[in-house]
């Protein structure tokens, strides 16, 4: 999968933060009931995380190396080392978290003679909370094995879909060189020539007839008026309507006098 620099540092960012909310978690179930021992005839106590010293040292540094965990994805901004450092903490902090419920259940409790000890609710909550962050922490390694960064480069980028998610995908097309071939074939080739058209005669009245300056028609004896500045003749249903729009000669510029 190939992702930009500034989606593949969200995606560990959001890693962290989740570890970070696990190893703290992990801590508060320190002041939880871990066990409850039954003697005989005298009555039930309860023991509560941080009473030995082992699992109080063991949690609350699984839940500082979380912390550090969500500190690092959220700041460091180098790709190549957050990729290292993301899962290599975030497996420490699970290793010490499911260390210390462990321990105490499989070696401290059994080191106690004649002792009837009996699981509660803070030493699944302890042991829960490290392999949710065991399961962060793989999150966090495939992420750093399969996503591979390359930076973004204007416009020769682009977006595609890759599966389920769109993934970042680099366009670079080479510019060819021009080689000393095309630039002979490009000397040969031959020059095409594009004559200009010969400009367009205006057409114009035969001799002896008179052409009416609005609608470039014949103008009849019968259907015509006359300017009385020029002497240039129009048609009556031409001047009726250029007199609407201006009292002007089209051909002189004075005022018609008809």
């Amino acid at each position: 999968m190939i992702a930009h620099v500034g989606e593949a540092l969200a995606r560990f960012s959001r890693i962290g933060a989740l570890i970070s909310l696990l190893g703290a978690t992990h801590a508060l179930s320190l002041i939880l009931n871990w066990f409850s021992i039954n003697y005989d005839n005298v009555g039930r106590s309860l023991i509560t995380g941080y009473t030995f010293m082992e699992p109080l040292m063991l949690s609350l540094s699984a839940g500082a190396a979380a912390g550090v965990v969500g500190v690092l994805s959220s700041n460091l901004r180098d790709i190549s080392k957050i990729r290292v450092v993301t899962p290599l903490v975030s497996f420490t902090s699970a290793g010490l978290a499911l260390l210390s419920p462990l321990y105490t259940y499989l070696v401290k409790l059994p080191s106690f003679q004649n002792l009837n000890y009996v699981p509660e609710t803070g030493l699944f909550a302890a042991l829960f909370t490290g392999i949710a962050i065991a399961g962060a922490s793989v999150l966090a390694l495939i992420a750093g094995l399969r996503t591979k960064v390359t930076q973004y480069i204007g416009p020769q980028a682009r977006w595609g879909p890759t599966g389920a998610e769109e993934s970042f995908v680099e366009i670079q097309e080479p510019i060819a060189e021009p080689s000393l071939r095309t630039v002979e074939e490009s000397f040969q080739r031959p020059t095409e020539v594009v004559e200009p058209a010969a400009p367009r005669r205006e057409e114009r009245a035969p001799l002896g007839e008179t052409q009416c300056l609005i609608c470039g028609d014949i103008v009849s004896g019968s259907d015509s008026v006359e300017c009385k500045s020029c002497g240039a003749l129009f048609h009556k249903d031409c001047m009726s309507v250029w007199i609407d729009l201006g009292n002007k000669c089209p051909s002189c510029g004075a005022e018609l006098r008809l």
